[in-house]
């Protein structure tokens, strides 16, 4: 495909030329009952980019032969020639230097490469036990940048993400993490890690009355995050929507204790070197100590902003946070679950919806829900609804724990959140799901 790549570039009439490769294998086995848990696909994209003239021109294919790349570029330059004159594109700080050192051989596990369904499925029976339900995904990817100003990117990477459930009722103990290799996922702790979440089978107990104090798994604090990072740190979300944040570049949004930090060269996340097209990522500090440094800035935002675009585009006009971190606490869970004596537990939210762009109002259900007694977890809640503002929610009692977990984003393949606990004082928008 690299060859394929330069001939189309050296055969180009543009001033400038960038093509992007992207080819992906997806598949994931489940013992539900449910068809969609089980699937397997392949997706194919090339996107061709041009500037003739001083105007711009793009176009997607799925085409991979020589001349359906040079059909692509002709189709880019035809759009070029109708559009309005720009200025050259504005490259983050960086962009073209070197990939993180190292990096590449924490993307690939030749395991993973090798995974089927019927492989996967002989995994995912082995794993569980009656009344649990386990699912495992997996993907391996190939991606390459060749740009006429030089530039030059490929790198192929494997992902495997499993979802475990132990118990069908109240109080079932549910897991979940990604990873770029089986061996780095652990799906035996995993399954563990669940098991020992499960409440005994006693009935649940009365939902709260009132605020109380809640803890949230790794996995539910990453939901929380999931829809932050969507709703905050997008370039989209700073051109349709979150005033609050627009206004507030520098100053104080969140708890001291909340320090956010994307990073694609962390191999405990699901690192990637380098974004769409072809810009080599490093770390950036989206939120440090509750300060509100930046969003993702695509070169439309960048201009508005006065800065510099950051290496995140996921799409031409998009840029987003790939690699979230919520940057551990140095309170051992242990003591998380002490502060929050009498209060809840919640294993998991599913799903965390937001209808309002310009504020951070959510609405989901708790799963996995118990007490917290004696500084462990004790009896089984129902389900709860739960209604509440993120900001508000991550201003004030904010405690984070030590030991973070990995979950994945989007599609699996190119990024992850990774959390750890998180202690929120006073939550009172809980009550039981009907």
């Amino acid at each position: 495909m690299q060859s394929r790549l330069e001939r189309a570039l050296a055969s180009s009439p543009a001033d400038a030329t960038e093509l992007i490769w992207v080819e992906a294998r997806r598949g994931q086995e489940s013992n539900s009952k449910r068809r969609r848990d089980s699937y397997e696909l392949q997706e194919r994209m090339v996107l061709a980019r041009v500037r003739e003239s001083g105007r711009s021109g793009l176009n997607r294919t799925s085409g991979c032969e020589v001349s359906d790349l040079e059909r692509a570029i002709r189709q880019a330059l035809a759009q070029a020639r109708l559009s309005p004159p720009s200025p050259p594109p504005l490259l983050p700080e960086g962009a073209e230097g070197a990939l993180a050192p190292g990096l590449r051989d924490a993307l690939w596990d030749p395991e993973l490469a090798r995974m089927t369904s019927g492989r996967a499925r002989e995994l995912v029976q082995k794993l569980s036990d009656r009344d649990e339900t386990v699912r495992l995904g997996w993907a391996e990817g190939r991606m390459a940048v060749a740009a006429s100003r030089g530039l030059r990117r490929t790198a192929q990477a494997t992902s495997v993400w499993a979802a475990v459930t132990a118990g069908r009722g109240p109080g079932a103990g549910i897991a979940a993490a990604a990873a770029r290799s089986l061996a780095r996922l652990g799906p035996a702790n995993l399954v563990a890690r669940a098991r020992a979440r499960q409440a005994p089978d006693e009935g649940a107990a009365e939902a709260p009355d009132g605020p109380v104090p809640v803890v949230l798994s790794q996995e539910a604090a990453a939901a929380l995050l999931e829809m932050l990072n969507r709703r905050a740190f997008t370039s989209t979300s700073f051109h349709h929507g979150a005033p609050f944040l627009r206004n507030a570049l520098g100053t104080p949004v969140f708890h001291a204790a909340i320090s956010l930090r994307d990073d694609a060269t962390d191999p405990r996340g699901v690192p990637f070197p380098f974004d769409l097209l072809g810009s080599a990522k490093r770390p950036l500090d989206l939120v440090e100590r509750g300060v509100f440094l930046t969003p993702a800035l695509d070169e439309r935002l960048a201009v508005d902003l006065g800065r510099r675009p950051t290496p995140h585009l996921v799409a031409p006009d998009e840029a987003a946070p790939s690699h979230l971190f919520l940057l551990p606490g140095a309170l051992p869970d242990a003591d998380l679950l002490r502060n929050a004596e009498g209060g809840v537990w919640i294993g998991a939210l599913d799903p965390v919806q937001s209808h309002d762009p310009g504020s951070l109002r959510f609405r989901t259900t708790a799963r996995g829900v118990r007490r917290i007694a004696g500084g462990a977890l004790g009896t089984a809640l129902p389900d709860l609804l739960w209604e509440d503002d993120l900001r508000a929610l991550l201003s004030q009692g904010v405690a984070v724990g030590s030991e973070p977990v990995t979950v994945p984003l989007g599609d699996g393949l190119f990024g992850g959140i990774t959390a750890p606990m998180l202690f929120l004082d006073q939550v009172a928008g809980l009550r039981k799901a009907v």
